[in-house]
């Protein structure tokens, strides 16, 4: 074929079940199998992922229970400062009562703005488990036909710094290409 597209794995697990041949029912995902884009052909052990996921989720909760918190001191630092102001403008209380409620103030507002950089940097961690846990799904990316399957149900997949190729898809059989020797007497 003129255009072959390999299939890898952006995570490490062990392959446990091939994809269902879509022409053969009860028969899974070989060679000469045509495929859509997005048919299923494997999947990868997906526990360690959806734990992951169930971590992030826990993660985001946290951050957003420790935002409300800090608007929740933000609030009680921001009626302790006016107080202080009411209470400095008629000199019930010294000058420093009042540095220190707005003071108490400023850093609530930082507490704050932490917070909410919080929620942010864990939604964008429980992004990325999602994409992991997804990423167990091994799908064609594009239609075509398998012409290599490079890995057996129950075979570990180690993807490192290299995707490894688990299946060859040809794009298209209309279009072939053909290299051949010929003899220069012939």
């Amino acid at each position: 074929p003129k255009e072959v597209v390999e299939v890898g794995s952006l995570v490490t697990g062990r392959i446990t079940s091939l994809g269902a041949d879509p022409q053969s029912p009860g028969k899974s995902i070989d060679f000469g199998s045509r495929v859509e884009k997005g048919t299923l052909l494997a999947q990868i052990d997906d526990a360690m992922y959806a734990a992951q996921v169930e971590q992030a989720e826990a993660a985001c909760k946290r951050a957003e229970a420790e935002l409300v918190q800090a608007k929740a001191r933000l609030a009680l630092a921001k009626a302790e400062w006016r107080r202080a102001e009411i209470g400095a403008k008629d000199k019930s209380i010294p000058a420093s009562d009042l540095e220190v409620a707005k003071c108490t103030y400023e850093v609530a507002q930082a507490s704050v703005a932490i917070a909410e950089a919080s929620v942010e940097q864990d939604r964008a961690g429980l992004k990325q488990a999602r994409i992991g846990l997804e990423a167990t799904r091994i799908r064609s990316p594009v239609q075509g036909v398998i012409i290599d399957r490079r890995v057996n149900l129950g075979q570990t997949v180690a993807a490192a710094h290299n995707a490894p190729s688990l299946f060859l898809i040809a794009k298209g059989l209309k279009d072939l290409q053909l290299w051949v020797s010929v003899n220069e007497a012939d």
